[in-house]
């Protein structure tokens, strides 16, 4: 028995406004277990983009006094250039300072407009011959008591720091995806198994008539994947805000290291097909288990 797309847009929009309530829940549930594993995915890729773009970069930075003078300056540089233990230091100027605090702060043109470049520090970025974090602790604590140093900012610390951070949790919202992920299939199994008992005599009809097990099973499971899809659209949604959220606030942090935490919205786009699919993946199994069932019944 063909299937025409007209009866299928028919029997999904009658299913789905037949119990609104239940069909609300199940898509606010399916929401947020994708959010969930949304966010997840968004802090792992977070702190991959940090430890790639320190990888074969700076270890440290050692940020000048404001005040800081040119022999002061001369000074950290060959201190930094004699030292065998430091394989390349690059001069931060405050013109090349001021460019990075305007494009870091493009979207904010009140915060430029009372910033002047003599009013932000210069620095040194270091890369260090030996990976060997104690050794890289020493140099720096070695920096820091050369006249004109006002600080040294160590990207490991950081850096595993926050990877500590995202991979508990990361671990504890994947958890809690997972669950509210069988939550959702629970609920979106209930769901159709009420739309179909509230058809059945319909479908029986349909059994006598000769209509196959998937001519039946189509409807509701277009319904699931329907209720599925929705649910991450709002995920998608939501991911794109807590990035957001992540941006702004490492922004205000000012903090040079964590710079390339915020994902690129290229990368969220991607994450947001992965939702997406998943949510279908959870609409049409979850529906065409339940549809099954009561055929076999």
């Amino acid at each position: 028995m063909a299937i025409r797309a007209d009866y299928l847009l028919k029997e999904t929009g009658q299913n789905l406004i037949r119990n609104p309530s239940l069909s609300l829940a199940t898509i606010l549930t399916v929401a947020v277990s994708l959010s969930l594993m949304g966010v997840a995915l968004l802090v792992q890729q977070g702190v991959g983009r940090i430890n790639t773009s320190f990888k074969d970069e700076v270890e440290f930075i050692v940020w000048l006094d404001v005040n800081v003078q040119q022999e002061q300056i001369e000074s950290i540089d060959d201190f930094l250039a004699s030292n065998p233990y430091v394989d390349n230091r690059y001069f931060i100027d405050r013109d090349a300072t001021y460019q990075e605090f305007q494009n870091f702060f493009a979207d904010e043109p009140e915060l430029l407009q009372l910033v002047e470049p003599d009013q932000l520090p210069m620095s040194f970025q270091v890369q260090p011959s030996d990976t060997d974090v104690d050794l890289i602790r020493r140099i720096g604590d070695e920096i820091e008591t050369i006249p004109g140093v006002q600080d040294v900012e160590f990207a490991s610390d950081n850096i595993r720091a926050i990877s500590t951070f995202s991979e508990g949790s990361s671990t504890v919202m994947l958890a809690a995806a997972g669950a509210a992920a069988g939550a959702s299939a629970l609920l979106m199994y209930n769901s159709i198994r009420t739309a179909v008992f509230a058809r059945r005599r319909e479908i029986e009809v349909m059994r006598l008539v000769g209509a196959t097990k998937w001519f039946i099973r189509i409807p509701f499971m277009l319904e699931g994947l329907l209720q599925g899809l929705l649910g991450a659209v709002l995920s998608i949604f939501t991911v794109f805000a807590v990035n957001k959220l992540i941006s702004s606030f490492f922004q205000d942090l000012q903090s040079y290291i964590f710079r390339d935490f915020a994902v690129p919205s290229a990368q969220v786009l991607t994450i947001g097909g992965a939702l997406l699919m998943v949510g279908a993946l959870i609409g049409a199994v979850g529906a065409g288990v339940a549809v099954t069932r009561y055929l076999d019944a």
